[in-house]
């Protein structure tokens, strides 16, 4: 059988989210495969690092011919027009428009169908205003006025392409599966398949020399005490009500560490900076912007909390990440996080500052309840692996194949 992989998100340089849940499940995929199969992974360049270390039932195949736009739709849907394989993996939700009859794909959250407010309508594309312009009018032309090439669009095309036209559609949550049906109806339902991240336990736990922590914690002028954020600095993840409750946290608990957000800044971030400056914390937030694994690995283990206050998660790996590595957790109460963090977290209102302000100082200065979501943590983190993730979505690519 030949099972062909888009392995464009996981040979990003500045991976989030779904481009290391793509890069994960292929490292894994690569230990576990059975060497009868050929695998092909298909990306817009030359695979990189551990990503390109393959095995000999492994191959890899660059479609990098112009234009370098609409990389699935164009290149992707060419290369399947002609060279089918027996099954089609996406492992992010937007499926090329010519693909084999048994293609899966993952949609792991509908959000930008929930709350549309939280997405981007600017274009997507090209660089040349002309040419964005051009793509647009492409676009609209094609849907019949329906769409246009911005994000928010596109997420809500590509969602009701895949549903309609894979064969099996893989969600990482119970709360995502249930916001699917809900949203799009239950009639999908059949082709829904719940299978949940992990993460990568070994790497969180790898042993960083002395020297490298002194010089990271110099790089980013981080202090003894902070608490940290990771993940992309956007609206959907409350980042302004985040710096709301940290104002809170030092004026009326005294705190005197600082905030390290870590991640790309989003959609309408320059809210959260106008807060930034109107509370005067322009010392006390320190944004590092994109930084390497080890970085926000030792970063992440040296803070005193690790606060996760998003609107809307589909998952959220970055709290069992914390969790593993003993690092206690104050999240949001809402979507999946609960599902995700069970009762290793002190849950929050998302849109309480004050609440999350007041749960952070409890954690900090109540050492019972501190020690007790560490001890949780641990506990709840091993239940949680890319290798289970692997597994169980290798067995839905087969499946769909007989």
């Amino acid at each position: 059988m030949v099972i062909g992989i888009d392995a464009s998100r996981a040979n990003e340089i500045r991976k989030t989210g779904t481009e290391w849940y793509a890069y994960y499940l292929i490292q894994e995929f690569k230990k576990i495969a059975d060497p009868n199969d050929q695998y092909i992974l298909y990306s817009k360049e030359p695979l990189r690092g551990e990503l390109a270390e393959l095995p000999a039932n492994f191959v890899s195949k660059v479609l990098g011919w112009k234009p370098n736009l609409l990389w699935t739709q164009l290149r992707l849907s060419w290369e399947m027009f002609f060279r089918k394989p027996d099954v089609l993996f996406v492992p992010a939700h937007t499926i090329p428009f010519i693909h084999p009859k048994n293609t899966i794909t993952t949609l792991h959250d509908v959000g930008f169908e929930r709350f549309h407010e939280l997405y981007s309508k600017s274009s997507i594309g090209h660089k040349i205003p002309f040419s964005r312009w051009l793509i647009n009018i492409f676009i609209k032309a094609f849907t019949l006025g329906k769409y246009g090439s911005n994000e928010y669009d596109y997420h809500r095309f590509s969602a009701r392409f895949a549903l309609k036209h894979a064969k099996r559609i893989l969600t990482i949550s119970n709360f995502s599966k249930s916001e699917i049906i809900e949203l799009f109806g239950k009639k999908f339902e059949q082709k829904l398949r719940v299978i949940l991240n992990g993460f990568d336990d070994s790497r969180m736990n790898k042993v960083c020399s002395d020297y490298d922590i002194d010089q990271t914690m110099k790089k980013y002028r981080v202090h003894e005490s902070y608490l940290l954020f990771t993940g992309r600095l956007e609206e959907k993840k409350n980042i302004s009500g985040l710096i709301e409750a940290f104002y809170i946290l030092k004026n009326r608990y005294k705190y005197e560490g600082q905030l390290v957000l870590i991640g790309k800044e989003g959609y309408r971030f320059e809210n959260a900076k106008i807060k930034i400056i109107e509370y005067g914390l322009q010392n006390s937030v320190i944004q590092t912007g994109w930084i390497t694994e080890q970085e926000r690995i030792i970063l992440l283990k040296s803070a005193d909390l690790f606060v996760f206050p998003s609107f809307y998660e589909g998952f959220g790996i970055p709290p069992l990440e914390a969790m593993s590595v003993g690092v206690p957790v104050v999240a949001s109460n809402t979507s999946a996080i609960p599902e995700v963090v069970g009762d290793a977290a002190l849950l929050v209102d998302p849109h309480n500052p004050e609440i999350i302000a007041e749960s952070i100082d409890s954690v900090l200065n109540d050492g019972v309840i501190r020690d007790n979501l560490i001890k949780k943590g641990y506990v709840r983190a091993k239940q949680f692996s890319w290798e289970k993730t692997a597994l169980e979505t290798l067995k839905e690519i087969v499946r769909i194949s007989h």
